[in-house]
């Protein structure tokens, strides 16, 4: 039987980008921002949006519209931040819009972060890379549409920083059941974490 090449990519977290979406403005009213881009990962990966702040900014609402792994559109509104940067609860794999529901006190960004986790679309996770600290970390793969644990890495506790890979035998893990699902990825005492799939 002859040998089958598939594609593959690569999902890198932490990866962040504060001004991925909206570089710096400071809207003087109720308003759409102006976006500089729309999907920061590749083949429909998910990464929660970040507002940053260098003024109080707790009393507006920015709107984010946009588009999950799963494809289904979705819309959440983000409380502003105070001098630092607040995050979304859901994880977009593109942005379509943000909104902010008054004139700000300072300057505003809008990006992307992925400090401890992502969404997969329907794809397969093949291998892993990861480096770990001192304590204790793990690496869970869960399937939205049943919760069902996909894959549970645990990284044990050690006298300094060490790095380790896993590779999935054939057709590795399949993140989601169809394409209307996904799968979150979710990092704790991961310093950092490189996922291939395909």
């Amino acid at each position: 039987m002859a040998s089958q090449q598939y594609d593959i990519f690569a999902v890198t977290i932490p990866a962040s980008d504060a001004d991925f979406y909206v570089t710096t403005t400071k809207p003087t009213g109720a308003a759409d921002l102006t976006l500089a881009a729309t999907i920061p990962g590749q083949n429909g990966v998910g990464y929660k949006v970040t507002i940053t702040s260098d003024g109080d900014e707790q009393l507006k609402g920015f709107t984010v519209t946009g588009v999950a792994s799963n494809g289904a559109v979705i819309t959440e509104t983000v409380t502003g931040p105070n001098a630092t940067a607040t995050t979304s609860t859901n994880y977009f794999a593109s942005v379509s819009g943000v909104s902010v529901n008054a004139a700000t006190a300072g300057n505003v960004t809008v990006g992307y972060a992925a400090t401890t986790g992502v969404t997969l679309p329907m794809t397969r996770v093949k291998g892993l890379y990861y480096v770990g600290a001192t304590n204790a970390g793990s690496l869970v793969v869960t399937r939205q549409s049943d919760s069902r644990v996909l894959l549970d890495v645990k990284t044990p506790a050690g006298s300094g920083a060490f790095a380790d890979s896993l590779y999935l035998a054939a057709e590795g893990i399949k993140a989601a059941k169809t394409p209307d699902d996904m799968a979150t990825v979710v990092t704790t005492n991961l310093t950092a974490t490189t996922l291939f799939c395909g």
